[in-house]
């Protein structure tokens, strides 16, 4: 493993567990690498913040996300893509909760801008659905919060019961049926 994954995934957990309060001396500790090589990859505790976000987010397109074809039936291929990104909530539950922590902290509005690009591939999806009059012609920006709000909403949701894995086999489609509901024409 390179040493800028070991550097990052050493601080997902680093951070999930004390917050982004944690020092960089705390991180170097876990690592257990030099000041220099974090600051060989990373310029501040910030950026490195930032990159661990956006690692995960693209993470989450490359694992769980295809280009719909133009034959694919939209609704089966959201829930398909939603299920996806719901078990891999369930199955990362740190980099989920990273994902959640930064997303609620003032990270994700200081550095809006550097996290455009984490938003252009499910932007390019949803408009593709509305192009086709599949979805609302509401602000892509808009669903796509939307679609983030549902995907971590019901990952909580089956991360608080005992068995999530169970329950999502259980109770996936009723929490899709909710969604697609309000966000389908």
């Amino acid at each position: 493993m390179k040493k800028k994954d070991v550097i990052i995934n050493g601080a997902t957990e680093l951070f999930v567990a004390k917050g982004f309060s944690a020092s960089t001396n705390e991180l170097i500790s876990r690592v257990g690498i030099a000041k220099g090589t974090l600051y060989h990859h990373f310029k501040s505790k910030d950026q490195l913040i930032v990159e661990i976000y956006k690692t995960l987010m693209f993470e989450i397109e490359t694992e769980c996300v295809s280009e719909m074809l133009e034959e694919e039936d939209p609704l089966a291929y959201t829930k398909d893509v939603f299920a996806k990104i719901v078990r891999w909530f369930i199955k990362n539950p740190s980099k989920f909760h990273y994902i959640n922590s930064f997303e609620a902290s003032p990270y994700s509005s200081i550095h809006a801008l550097s996290l455009r690009e984490t938003l252009n591939g499910p932007q390019k999806n949803i408009m593709q659905k509305v192009n086709m009059g599949v979805m609302k012609n509401y602000s892509t920006e808009l669903i796509t919060f939307f679609d983030f709000a549902f995907t971590r909403s019901t990952a909580n949701y089956f991360l608080s019961q005992p068995n999530p894995m169970g329950k999502f086999r259980q109770e996936f489609d009723e929490a899709f049926d909710l969604y697609w509901n309000g966000a389908s024409r």
